[in-house]
């Protein structure tokens, strides 16, 4: 578990300016160093502790300077991480129309021509791949965001990763 809040850096921002507080007199207020301050309003994450104390200086809720993501946004990330999963499944389905309907009459001595001709030259065979092709490309890219977003983490926080 995630011992940083995602925080929505601009409204900390705001707070700070509506006070007319450099970031200096808000690390004095707060208690936080310099750096701690700079990040957060940088990042847009922050320990505990520190939202903690930045939400009883600005006497505001701690929810209230958490980051809200957008239901669209959290829309298209969940299809973007789960479209490889869909992509495979169709293939499956394809591929397995393929065996039932041209490769076992094939075995069985049906002329192959004949079973694509059959079904109105379906090419169940080409569908599966592309829509397989499809799946390792979605289940690559995700994997990659996945990496990146892990990187980009553990660069901002170089102790987050550590017990």
């Amino acid at each position: 578990m995630s011992k940083y809040v995602d925080l929505n850096s601009k409204k900390i921002q705001q707070l700070r300016t509506q006070k007319c507080w450099s970031q200096d007199e808000l690390a004095a207020a707060t208690n936080l160093s310099i750096r701690t301050i700079q990040r957060v309003e940088k990042a847009g994450n922050a320990s505990l502790e520190t939202v903690k104390a930045l939400a009883s200086v600005f006497e505001v809720d701690p929810a209230y300077l958490q980051s809200t993501k957008d239901i669209q946004h959290v829309t298209f990330n969940f299809i973007c991480k789960y479209a490889w999963l869909v992509a495979f499944a169709i293939s499956s389905v394809f591929f397995g129309l393929w065996i039932v309907d041209i490769l076992i009459p094939t075995l069985k001595g049906a002329d192959f021509n004949q079973q694509y001709e059959l079904h109105g030259n379906f090419r169940y065979l080409d569908f599966g791949g592309i829509s397989f092709i499809v799946g390792f490309l979605c289940l690559g890219s995700n994997i990659l965001i996945e990496f990146l977003n892990r990187k980009k983490r553990s660069q901002s926080h170089p102790n987050a990763n550590q017990p």
